[in-house]
């Protein structure tokens, strides 16, 4: 497939000024909390970059997708959570504070998560149509361009400019919302004969995906003595990825089209599901309130 300046100027360049926007959120602060209450932290990010994973290739399998479609699971399932999560968890009034740290964590170590679960992925299932010999090393510099540079370049803003930092917020997040939905729609145009010939294959998959991790993000943390405020928001923050940045990946790093339809769908999927939970914590009772864990 010709790559496009959409696909690798735009794109690549959209996806730089959103985790800059989300960098301008983050403080050291957040990540501290991983020491003075590491506990639920610890928990989140098993159920995130671990248990998330292996459920993207447990379904890919049962599901027996195609190579494309297996693959561009997978990259769903090892991409990190996104601003959406945080949208959601703050509309059900759930615990912001561990949110937003495991948000900063996931996205600071997508440039290793991306490439090593890409690299099992593209071992399992590549073709003569896809590349076997994928990059792993090549990949993890070009998605810390994207995630982690960008990153670290907002939290910079935030500690010399905090005033512009905070007044950011409403516009970035306006661009965020637009921007995807306008890359979501043209993926669905350009690919609308697959999708109509393919989905009934592809979408239970992701659907399944996105439940299942819900599930494991609620009942892994409650097992282990976690309250229900912050099980709920390790549920949201596991079950909701950051689809930008797995279309992102998809359509400019892998070049692939196709591989750019399930994140593009997923991510409306997601608010469905998303703002069910939201509004069951909006509804819990006065002795589910969040308690330090």
């Amino acid at each position: 497939m010709q790559e496009s300046v959409i696909q690798s100027v735009v794109l690549p360049l959209a996806i730089f000024i959103i985790m800059v926007t989300l960098g301008m959120t983050l403080t050291v602060g957040d990540f501290k909390r991983i020491v003075k209450f590491p506990k639920p932290v610890l928990i989140g990010l098993f159920c995130q970059m671990i248990l998330l994973p292996l459920l993207g290739f447990a379904v890919a399998g049962i599901f027996g997708l195609t190579a494309v479609y297996a693959i561009s699971l997978i990259l769903l399932a090892v991409s990190p959570d996104g601003a959406t999560s945080n949208l959601i968890i703050h509309a059900g009034d759930g615990d912001r504070a561990l949110g937003i740290t495991l948000t900063a964590i996931t996205n600071m170590l997508a440039f290793v998560t991306i490439p090593v679960g890409l690299g099992i992925a593209y071992s399992m299932y590549g073709t003569g149509a896809l590349d076997i010999d994928f990059p792993v090393f090549d990949t993890m510099v070009q998605v810390a361009v994207i995630t982690l540079i960008p990153t670290l370049i907002g939290m910079g803003i935030r500690q010399w400019k905090p005033d512009f930092a905070e007044n950011s917020k409403r516009w970035s997040k306006a661009f965020a919302v637009t921007f995807l939905f306008l890359v979501i729609l043209a993926l669905v145009i350009q690919n609308w004969d697959v999708i109509v010939r393919d989905g009934p294959r592809f979408a239970p998959a992701f659907i399944v995906l996105n439940i299942l991790s819900l599930i494991v993000g609620y009942y892994v943390p409650k097992l282990l003595g976690i309250n229900f405020v912050q099980s709920m928001t390790i549920a949201i923050e596991t079950g909701l990825q950051n689809s930008t940045v797995s279309i992102t990946v998809a359509l400019t790093l892998l070049n692939n089209n196709e591989m750019a339809i399930i994140p593009g769908l997923y991510a409306i999927w997601m608010y469905v599901t998303g703002f069910a939970l939201a509004y069951i914590m909006t509804r819990r009772k006065p002795d589910m309130q969040a308690v330090p864990t």
